[in-house]
Order: structure tokens, then sequence, then C-alpha cells
């Protein structure tokens, strides 16, 4: 293949996603809009943060916040690649948008492992990220797939387990840093 042949071939394959995208944005726009599944997908979303708001340690919001965005991104690239290989999907979504969960990846995981940092800090930070995983993996992802917004395809959850597990242990260390001084 020629390098114009290949940019010819990237055109073809862009003009596919934006179908499939056109093809999603009908779906969730005329079946899922407004249904309990999408209001559950809303309230995934906005639910957390309240929460995270009322609960969090004022102190160290900051800190934990930052550890929080952290995993929010490895998640947003790991879920991107994971739904571009076709290894999961999310058949209901609150935004139309093929690759994306926000309800999951950007607000109950994130808000999740905050709260988890912050609660008794020093539990073993193993043990509570076994816990994280444990409840991610075999609780909240069959509690999703249950209810359409989570559909695994090519995966298994022990595969979430051993990811959410080490995400934690990520949060953890970032949130334990000494670099968090201020700004002189």
């Amino acid at each position: 293949m020629t390098y114009q042949e290949g940019l010819n071939q990237i055109d073809k394959a862009t003009q596919q996603l934006t179908d499939a995208n056109k093809l999603v944005v009908e779906a969730i726009m005329n079946a899922f809009l407004f249904t309990w599944q999408w209001w559950v997908a809303l309230a995934m979303m906005v639910i957390p943060w309240v929460i995270w708001g009322i609960f969090r340690n004022r102190e160290s919001s900051a800190r934990i916040f930052s550890a929080g965005l952290l995993v929010m991104v490895l998640s947003e690239i790991l879920d991107t690649v994971g739904v571009s290989f076709g290894k999961w999907a999310y058949p209901v979504k609150l935004v139309p948008v093929a690759t994306i969960n926000f309800s999951f990846r950007l607000s109950v995981l994130p808000v999740f492992l905050m709260l988890f940092l912050q609660y008794k800090p020093y539990v073993n930070p193993y043990i509570k990220a076994i816990i994280f995983g444990g409840l991610g993996a075999y609780a909240g992802l069959p509690a999703l797939a249950m209810i359409d917004l989570y559909k695994k395809i090519d995966w298994a959850y022990t595969y979430s387990f051993f990811i959410l597990t080490l995400f934690y242990l990520i949060a953890h260390w970032f949130s334990r840093r000494k670099t968090f001084e201020k700004i002189k």
C-alpha cells in the first residue's frame, strides 16, 4: 500500500465512522432519549458529583480530585480503545457519541474512587484497591449490563477487575505525592 492509498483508506474509514455515529445519534434520539434507562444514565452523571460536593474533605479535595481526574483520563483512553476494538459497547447513552459513556467513566467511577481515597485513608491501599476493583467489575458493570447501559462483547469482568484495581493503586500513589505544595 502506498502512502496515498493509506490516506485514501483513512478517508474511507473516517466516513464509515461518521456514518456509524449518525446511526448512534438516530438510535439515541429516536429510541432511547427520555427512557427510564436514559434517566438513570443522567442520574449517574449528576448525583455522584452532588455526593462528592457534600461529602468531600475540603482540606484535601484538590489533591483527591487530581487523582480522580487522572483516573478519568486513563479510563477514557482505555474505554475508547475497548469500544473501538469491539470489546464492549454502551447501547443506551446520555450523550449521542459512539465511543463515550460519560455516566460511568466521568462520574460514578472517579467519584467512587475519590470517596474511597478519602474514607479511612490509612487502611491498606491494596485491600481498598481489591474492594474497589471487585465492586466495579463484579457489581457495577453487571448492574449496568442489566439495564442496557453496558454490553460486554469480547471481554471478561475479571479484566475490568484488574484494571480498576490498578486504577485505584495509581490514584492512591498519585494522591500521596509530596509535590502538592503551594506555588510560590
